[in-house]
């Protein structure tokens, strides 16, 4: 079962890495034509994942903290900006499509939880009916047998005055 998972993880994966392609060929391609958006929207994040790339590097070789980190160029910026936007647009519409299958789930499952509940109620009102009823039947049935009971002593009695007399 855990076999059949896997390929179906990097066939996301890979259909995650075209659909995210052409959302960043979009992005480069208007950052190109306007200064405004690349300032803006697509170079601070190419120059904040820059500097994080950089410095951890570092980190990791053992050289210690960069004085000086050197900028991009600006097809640089435009390039890795725009794959980090299209990354992120991919995630974001990826989270907000699992938060809605959590939703829908959480929702299917109160719905089914009501259902239970007002069946539940339900019975126990049925049962308390039913309880209800019982017990007039009982107090019926105990009021006959002593109704019963007194027709049977009085004809005893009149039985016995009846021999009696004879």
């Amino acid at each position: 079962m855990v076999v059949g998972v896997f390929p179906l993880g990097k066939l996301a994966l890979l259909a995650i890495k075209h659909i995210s392609k052409p959302i960043g060929n979009l992005i480069k391609q208007t950052a190109k034509k306007n200064q405004s958006f690349k300032a803006l929207v697509v170079a601070p994040p190419a120059r904040l994942y820059h500097v994080i790339d950089v410095r951890s590097k570092m980190w990791m070789l053992g050289l210690g903290q960069p004085r000086l980190i050197p900028p991009l160029t600006d097809a640089m910026t435009i390039q890795m900006g725009s794959e980090i936007l299209g990354e992120m647009i991919i995630f974001i519409i990826g989270a907000t499509l699992i938060v809605g299958e959590f939703k829908r789930q959480a929702k299917n499952d109160r719905l089914k939880h009501e259902k239970h509940r007002l069946n539940r109620e339900k019975l126990e009102e049925r049962i308390g009916d039913l309880t209800n009823k019982v017990s007039r039947q009982s107090k019926e049935i105990h009021q006959l047998r002593t109704k019963l009971g007194s027709r049977e002593t009085h004809k005893a009695d009149s039985n016995t005055g009846d021999l009696e007399c004879n």
